[in-house]
C-alpha cells in the first residue's frame, strides 16, 4: 500500500510542471499584462481582475513589451487584443507609455495617432509632434504648425507654448496674446506688449509699466492689487503684504483679505510680526503661538 501511495506522489509531481505551465495566470500571484503559458499566451488584468487567453497568438515567437504591447511573428497585440492593421516586424515601443508605431502609423494606445512616423518626436510636457501637427497627451491636436511650435516654459504646474498665431497654457488657448511678444513672468501671470494675462484671461485695468508679481495667485501694479487676476477692491499696493500664499491671506495698512474677500473684523495692526498665519478665511485669521 505505502509503494502505491509512493508511486501516485511521484507520479503528481512529475506531471505538476507540465500542468502548471498551461495554467492561467492569477492576480493574486502574477503580475498584471502578458504571461506565455506553455503553447498558451494570456492577458491578466491587476488585481482582483481575471486572465483571458489571448486567442490565436504564437507563443513561440511571442514578444512581450510591456503591460501594453506585445508581438508574435505575425500581429500585435494591445491590452490582449489583437492590433488591427498593425505590422509586427517593424513594430517598436516608444520612450513614454502608451506610445508605438510601425513603418506606416504611431499609435496612442489602441488607436493609430500619426501616419508620419519618420518626423514623429516626443516632447516635454507630455506632448508630441510630427510633420503635420502637436499632439496633446490624449492625441487631441494642439497646433497645425509643428514648425513654428515652441515651449515657452514648463513649471509650477503651467506649460506655456506658442506657434506663429497663438499661445497657449496648459493646452487651453490665451486669447488674443500674441507670439511674437509673449512672455512667462511667474506661475499663471504672463504677459505680452500691450496686455497682462493670469492663466488664459487678460487682466483688463492692468497697468503694464508697473505690474509685479507677488507670491503665489498674488500681483500689484501702482494703483490695484490682484489676486488670480481679480481686482482685490480696496486694497492698498503701497502697504499691501502676503501674509501666507498657501492659506491666501495677506493684508494691508488697514485691511486684512482672504482671497479677494475683506476679513470681517480683522486690523492689521494688530498682527504680530513674528507669528505666523496657520488659517485663514472670509471671517478669521488664525496665527500660530
Amino acid at each position: 500500500m505505502r509503494k502505491w501511495v509512493a508511486a501516485v506522489c511521484l507520479i503528481a509531481v512529475a506531471l505538476a510542471p507540465a500542468c502548471a505551465r498551461d495554467k492561467a495566470p492569477n492576480s493574486l500571484f502574477d503580475s498584471a499584462g502578458y504571461h506565455v503559458r506553455g503553447d498558451k499566451v494570456f492577458y491578466l488584468l491587476g488585481f482582483p481582475g481575471a486572465a483571458t487567453e489571448v486567442a490565436g497568438a504564437d507563443a513561440a515567437s511571442f514578444e512581450i513589451f510591456d503591460t501594453t504591447y506585445a508581438r508574435d511573428r505575425s500581429r500585435v497585440y494591445v491590452d490582449g487584443r489583437p492590433l488591427e492593421g498593425a505590422d509586427a516586424a517593424s513594430f517598436e515601443v516608444l520612450d513614454r507609455p502608451g506610445f508605438a508605431k510601425d513603418r506606416a502609423h504611431v499609435y496612442l494606445h489602441d488607436r493609430p495617432l500619426s501616419e508620419d512616423p519618420a518626423h514623429f518626436e516626443l516632447l516635454d510636457g507630455d506632448l508630441a509632434k510630427d510633420s503635420g501637427a502637436v499632439y496633446r497627451s490624449d492625441g487631441s491636436v494642439l497646433s497645425d504648425d509643428p514648425t513654428h511650435f515652441t515651449i515657452i516654459a514648463n513649471k509650477d504646474y503651467y506649460l506655456y507654448t506658442k506657434d506663429s498665431g497663438a499661445v497657449h497654457v496648459n493646452g487651453a488657448p490665451i486669447g488674443g496674446a500674441d507670439p511674437a511678444t509673449f512672455e512667462v513672468l511667474q506661475g499663471a501671470y504672463s504677459r505680452d506688449a500691450s496686455r497682462m494675462f493670469y492663466f488664459v484671461d487678460p487682466i483688463p485695468a492692468a497697468d503694464s509699466a508697473s505690474f509685479r508679481v507677488l507670491e503665489g495667485p498674488y500681483a500689484s501694479d501702482s494703483a490695484r492689487v490682484y489676486w488670480m487676476g481679480k481686482t482685490i477692491d480696496s486694497a492698498d499696493p503701497s502697504t499691501f503684504r502676503v501674509l501666507n500664499s498657501d492659506f491666501e491671506c495677506t493684508a494691508d495698512a488697514k485691511r486684512a483679505y482672504y482671497r479677494d474677500m475683506v476679513v470681517a473684523g480683522a486690523d492689521p495692526r494688530s498682527f504680530a510680526v513674528d507669528r505666523a498665519v496657520t488659517r485663514c478665511d472670509e471671517t478669521s485669521i488664525t496665527f500660530a503661538e
